[in-house]
C-alpha cells in the first residue's frame, strides 16, 4: 500500500512539474507564434542615400499647369530596402496629359537597368513593377543600390523643364531569422508585419497596397496605410487613391 501511495505521489509530482515547466517563461515545447500588430510598426534600417527625399513642383507649362507636384513614396532618407530583384516603386502623380518616364539606373547613373514610359488618367498613387531578371535582362543584384526616377515630360522640346523626382533602392540578402519568418507565415497580413519590423520598405508598401486593392473598403487596411505613410512624413498623399499598378 505504501509503495502504491509513493508511486501515485511521484506521478502527481512529475505531472505538476511538467505543467509548471510548460508554462514557465523561456521554456516552450514549440516556437512562439508571431503576434500580429494592430498597427504597421515600420522600423527604418540604418541606411542613407545622398540628399533627402524630395518631391517636385512645376512652374507651369501647357502640359503641366503651375503647382503640379510629384511625391515619391520612400522614407525621409530617400532609400528603401528590398529582398527581391523586382520591387514595385510607388509615387504620387497629379492628373496631367504629360508623359511620365520611369528610369532605373545603377548607383553611378551610368547604366540603364529598366525604363518605362506611361500616362496617368487621374491623380493618385502609381506603382511601377520592375520586371524580374531573365537571361537577357538583369534587374537588381544583391548588395547593390540603384537610383530610380520619375520624370514628367512637361515640355517635350525642352527636357530641362522636366519635373523630376529621384530615390534609391537597395537589394539585400535576408538573414536566416527573416527567411524563417517569411516561410512560416505566408499569409499577407503577417508578412506585412514581418517586412515592416525588419525595415523592408518596398515589400511593406507593396504588400499593403495589394491587400487594399483586393478589399478597397476595408477600414482597417486603409487605417494601416494612412498610419504607415504618416510615420514616414507622407501624410500629404496618404488619402490619395491607388491608381496603379503598371
Amino acid at each position: 500500500m505504501k509503495r502504491f501511495l509513493h508511486g501515485a505521489t511521484l506521478a502527481i509530482a512529475i505531472s505538476g512539474l511538467s505543467a509548471t515547466l510548460a508554462s514557465a517563461p523561456g521554456v516552450r515545447a514549440q516556437s512562439e507564434p508571431f503576434l500580429l500588430s494592430q498597427s504597421v510598426n515600420f522600423r527604418p534600417p540604418n541606411v542613407t542615400a545622398p540628399g533627402g527625399r524630395q518631391g517636385g513642383t512645376h512652374r507651369g507649362s501647357k502640359l503641366c499647369p503651375a503647382g503640379l507636384s510629384v511625391t515619391p513614396l520612400v522614407p525621409p532618407t530617400n532609400i528603401g530596402l528590398t529582398l527581391t530583384d523586382s520591387p514595385t516603386i510607388f509615387v504620387y502623380l497629379p492628373q496631367t496629359s504629360a508623359e511620365i518616364e520611369f528610369t532605373l539606373l545603377t548607383e553611378n547613373e551610368d547604366k540603364v537597368v529598366y525604363e518605362k514610359t506611361f500616362k496617368v488618367e487621374k491623380a493618385g498613387i502609381v506603382g511601377v513593377a520592375i520586371p524580374a531578371s531573365s537571361d537577357s535582362n538583369k534587374s537588381l543584384e544583391v548588395g547593390k543600390r540603384y537610383v530610380w526616377s520619375f520624370s514628367m515630360v512637361c515640355e517635350p522640346e525642352d527636357r530641362s523643364a522636366d519635373l523630376v523626382t529621384k530615390g534609391f533602392v537597395q537589394r539585400i540578402e535576408p538573414q536566416a531569422t527573416l527567411k524563417r519568418d517569411l516561410v512560416a507565415h505566408p499569409d499577407p497580413m503577417t508578412r506585412l508585419d514581418v517586412y515592416a519590423k525588419n525595415g523592408i520598405w518596398y515589400e511593406t508598401l507593396a504588400t499593403l497596397a495589394q491587400m487594399r486593392r483586393q478589399t478597397p473598403g476595408d477600414a482597417k487596411l486603409n487605417a494601416k496605410w494612412t498610419e504607415l505613410l504618416q510615420s514616414q512624413g507622407l501624410e500629404s498623399v496618404a488619402a490619395q487613391p491607388l491608381v496603379g499598378p503598371l
